[in-house]
């Protein structure tokens, strides 16, 4: 709908846009449309509605509400309705309101997909409802069908009707245009074939013509007014082309090119040029173009007056001659801000006006105010898109209308060789004569031609030593670009003078503290020159540019002086269209060498010394250092740019020794918030950097640590000068990587409940279960907002090759977590007492606290043959990409260890013991009772050796043992029995 309506917003059509739904809302009416044309503008705060869809009462609503005088509806003009529905209708009466409206309803969606959805459309739409109801799937279709309903709703004079008679010839309007190029005469006839149009070929006499219209003729080719514009397109060849414009064909307009018959033959349609927006007048006005004036047509300009776009009305297309016909190369166009203007109504090749040697063209604006006429010079390959002039008509003639409708320029009116332009205005012609172009030549020179330094030095300003100056001459001359002009060259220049135009403040001075001065002087064929002189009013620390001189001149005329009056018989000049600016360079004295030319060679590198690692602590700081060499002649005005990301914040910078007293100073750039980066620029060795130096730098950055940071800091360094070759910049640029470690803070603990020690005994229990417990901490960097991947790696024991105890590991992670077992290769002999056998690696989920239980099963599965002692150990680490990440308190936090002692106790078998031990204890006894048996102990008199005995002190008396043995015998009459016995026998054996 929009496209619709940026297409007619240059014709009589006027818009209004209601929507409805259970309601209805006028978007804009009659009058808004009138005030405002841009339907982007109109229909920017539209909001969709989505309820109901009240159909009769929309039509009724449009019929009394829209289509009313005093919201803009003009009463006589014919009255369209287009209705855009997605439902059928949800309420019920009738549209009488709306029979005189034209009415189109368009059902989209799948609403209307069956037969007896279409038919509840037939009765909002006019008769025959085949032609004024359409059914879409989609919205989009909506953009093909608008093309065709404008063709339906563009309602033009001339349609023949069938109640009405078709006429041939009789309304032919023959004559309305004509070209008579090269003898052969054609007129247009418009309205031949009921306004189908064509043209006819005169013949020599003017008395009889052939006709050549549009074949075939269709329905479509009817009211095209072909012949409204003729045009011959000349050719080097034998056969040239006519040009021939149709504007009202298809309301867009197009052009045909015929070919001239040869002999006898007849007239063929070589090309058609069919025009792009409808009611544009495509082909209203034609212009054949001969560039280099070779007889041969190189540009064919079409005018299309009514088209409208970008604020402009009017628009001329220029088409270039190929071998295949004539395609489009570019457009011509207006100011902005006359939509209504009819740019192109006129297009006329003029001569060359500007001396260029190529045809200049000038275009008609006749409702540009009070009209206009554009001269576009013509360059290499077509013509140039701005034009050179444009004269107003209220410049020429006050009170003028019109002025631009046709422009006629190719004739010398006056006989100054110059050919002149007639421009038809209403009811009138004005005449414009053509001013000869010339060029303004300079010449500048200073004295002396190279500025002495000790004119500039500051211990010489200080001095009161004369200072002399430096003297400038300025000279002019003009020349004619037209070589066929016949009249004396006189032009008044108006210049003027300025030094350092590009500096803020000048280095040097016109009398009287001025940077700049202007000066008027009549500039004739014979060079005239003026003397000017300046000086250094303080010392300059710049002395390596040169001083800029800068002259700009223009022509100067009196103002409120008529053309014909000014610098009296001679008419004045124009300036070829160019920038009239010279710049005159004074060079300081300088050494450089036999070619007086210094050309330095700089070279900057970063050193691969200090690069490191920039860990991000909260003090954390950055160290860059880099070398800047010349290798070529001094070098001047050395400026070092380095860029760093924002999260790095320039502190200083020093020169490192030997170099450490050359100067300089450094300054960090304002930054940009669309830029990443930051910069700062330092003046090295202001103002010459001496040929072969060499010095080395060091940048000093402090960190901000809550700025965004990635895996690494780029630093880029570029050296620059102001007298270094292009060609030797290669070396000039320098960058660097430092990776950027974020910390983390991690800290495992062993707790106390973890299994430190175990034993094994032969009657003790075969398998023990032992825990090893880790408690885990993570505290990961606010700033760093990729966190990073960690991975719990225990190690456990190898598992033992022989021995009596085996034992077995696993993992429980709590939050839980899969793990990787992995066995490590086997040592043939540890080196370590607690070396891993195997790993068991968990992702770690990134939580502030974890636990990790490491469970062993040991067992006893031979038999303890000796006693020993050994250790077991387990040991937690949290690995993570090195290479990003750092610990903050040392990778000695993040690593523990478990050492559990496992004791194996050896106890002899001492059953057999205690009963080896036993006989061997009775066997001895027994083998001692023998010994006291065999040598008497159980067979001795007691009473002879008590009696024997009787000579030892503390014997017993006789009485009291015989009292003694009276009790013993008394007491154990069998003891006594025996031991009487046994001294009998002893008697005997003695007796």
């Amino acid at each position: 709908m929009k496209d619709v309506m940026k297409k007619l917003s240059n014709t009589s059509y006027q818009f209004a846009a209601v929507q409805f739904s259970t309601s209805y809302k006028t978007e804009f009416n009659f009058l808004d449309y009138a005030k405002q044309k841009d339907p982007d503008a109109l229909l920017r705060h539209v909001e969709h509605m989505l309820l109901l869809t009240n159909t009769f009462g929309a039509i009724n609503y449009v019929a009394k509400e829209v289509f009313r005088e005093e919201l803009g509806a003009r009463p006589d003009a014919t009255k369209v309705l287009i209705i855009i529905t997605d439902g059928e209708a949800t309420d019920n009466g009738n549209i009488d309101a709306a029979k005189d409206i034209i009415r189109y309803i368009i059902g989209i969606g799948k609403n209307f997909q069956t037969k007896e959805s279409q038919e509840t459309l037939h009765k909002f739409a006019s008769k025959p409802a085949g032609e004024f109801v359409k059914i879409l799937d989609t919205f989009e279709k909506l953009k093909d069908l608008f093309t065709e309903l404008q063709k339906k709703i563009y309602v033009i004079e001339g349609t023949s009707k069938q109640d009405l008679t078709s006429f041939d010839m009789e309304l032919s309007s023959s004559g309305i245009s004509a070209d008579l190029s090269r003898g052969h005469a054609v007129v247009g006839a418009v309205g031949a074939q009921d306004w189908a149009g064509g043209f006819l070929d005169l013949k020599a006499d003017l008395q009889d013509h052939t006709f050549i219209g549009n074949e075939p003729l269709t329905p479509e080719v009817r009211a095209g007014y072909l012949g409204y514009t003729m045009t011959w397109l000349p050719s080097r060849e034998n056969t040239w082309l006519l040009a021939s414009g149709a504007p009202r064909y298809q309301h867009m307009g197009r052009v045909l090119l015929f070919q001239e018959p040869e002999g006898r033959g007849r007239w063929s349609q070589v090309q058609a040029i069919n025009g792009t927006q409808i009611g544009s007048y495509f082909g209203g006005e034609l212009c054949s173009v001969d560039m280099d004036q070779d007889g041969e047509t190189e540009l064919l300009l079409i005018g299309a007056p009514l088209f409208y776009g970008e604020q402009r009305g009017g628009r001329v297309f220029i088409y270039q001659r190929r071998q295949s016909g004539f395609e489009e190369v570019s457009e011509l166009r207006g100011n902005p801000g006359y939509p209504l203007g009819r740019f192109g109504e006129a297009i006329t090749a003029l001569t060359d006006i500007n001396g260029d040697g190529l045809v200049d063209v000038a275009v008609g604006a006749p409702l540009e105010e009070q009209g206009a006429v554009y001269i576009f010079n013509g360059r290499h390959g077509g013509l140039s898109p701005q034009p050179s002039q444009r004269i107003e008509g209220t410049q020429v003639l006050s009170g003028i209308r019109w002025f631009g409708r046709s422009i006629h320029g190719v004739k010398d009116l006056e006989g100054d060789g110059l050919a002149d332009v007639a421009v038809g205005a209403e009811g009138q012609m004005i005449v414009l004569s053509s001013r000869p172009v010339v060029d303004v030549v300079t010449l500048m020179s200073s004295s002396p031609a190279e500025i002495p330094v000790h004119e500039v030095e500051c211990f010489y300003s200080a001095s009161n030593k004369m200072k002399e100056g430096i003297n400038i001459t300025v000279c002019f001359q003009i020349k004619s670009l037209i070589p066929q002009f016949q009249g004396r060259l006189v032009a008044n220049l108006t210049y003027t003078l300025q030094l350092d135009s590009h500096r803020t403040r000048s280095r040097g001075l016109f009398p009287g503290g001025r940077q700049e001065l202007s000066r008027n002087i009549a500039v004739t064929t014979s060079m005239s020159c003026n003397d000017f002189s300046f000086h250094f009013p303080v010392c300059v620390q710049d002395l390596i540019s040169p001083v800029n001189v800068s002259l700009n001149f223009s022509l100067w005329e009196e103002e409120g002086t008529p053309r014909d009056q000014r610098a009296g018989k001679d008419r004045p000049p124009i300036l070829r269209p160019s920038l009239h600016l010279e710049t005159w360079e004074i060079p300081f004295e300088k050494n450089c060498g036999e070619d007086n030319k210094c050309e330095a060679n700089m070279r900057v590198s970063f050193s691969t010394a200090r690069s490191r690692a920039l860990r991000l602590t909260p003090f954390a700081s950055l160290s860059v250092e880099l070398s800047l060499s010349n290798l070529g002649e001094d070098a001047y005005w050395v400026q070092l740019d380095l860029h760093f990301p924002q999260g790095l914040s320039f502190r200083k910078v020093e020169m490192l020794k030997p170099h450490s007293q050359i100067p300089v100073s450094c300054e960090e750039l304002p930054a940009e918030s669309k830029l990443l980066s930051r910069a700062f620029s330092c003046n090295v060795s202001a103002p010459i950097f001496r040929a072969g130096r060499s010095v080395a730098m060091q940048m000093m950055f402090n960190t901000l640590v809550n700025s965004s940071w990635g895996d690494s800091v780029e630093l880029h360094a570029n050296v620059t000068c102001t007298n270094e070759d292009s060609g030797l910049l290669e070396d000039n640029l320098a960058s660097t990587s430092i990776p950027v470690l974020h910390p983390i803070n991690v800290l495992i603990q062993d707790q106390e409940n973890s299994t430190l020690y175990v034993s094994f005994t032969p009657k003790g229990p075969k398998i023990h279960q032992v825990k090893h417990i880790y408690q885990v901490r993570i505290q990961p960097s606010i700033h760093d907002h990729n966190l990073p991947i960690l991975e719990a790696v225990i190690g456990v024991p190898q598992p033992p090759s022989e021995g009596p105890i085996t034992h077995q590991w696993s993992v429980q992670m709590e939050p839980p977590a899969p793990c990787h077992y992995e066995e490590l290769e086997r040592l043939p002999r540890a080196t370590e007492p607690c070396l891993p056998g195997a790993l068991f690696r968990c992702p770690v989920a990134f939580k502030q606290e974890i636990l990790v239980q490491v469970i062993g099963t040991l067992e006893l599965v031979g038999e303890i043959e000796a006693s020993s002692t050994f250790s077991l150990c387990s040991s937690l680490s949290i690995s993570f990409n090195s290479s990003r990440h750092f610990h903050l308190y040392g990778s000695n936090a993040s690593l523990a260890q478990v050492v559990m002692k496992v004791e194996v106790v050896y106890e002899k078998q001492m059953l057999y013991l205690y009963v080896l031990s036993g006989i061997g204890g009775l066997l001895l006894l027994l083998l001692i009772f023998i010994v006291l048996y065999k040598v008497g102990f159980f067979k001795r008199n007691l009473k002879e050796m008590m009696e024997a005995d009787g000579g030892v002190p503390n014997r017993i008396p006789a009485e009291d043992s015989r009292q003694l043995a009276s009790e013993e015998e008394a007491g154990d009459p069998g003891c006594l029995k025996s031991l009487h016995e046994e001294d009998m026998e002893s008697g005997s054996s003695k007796d």
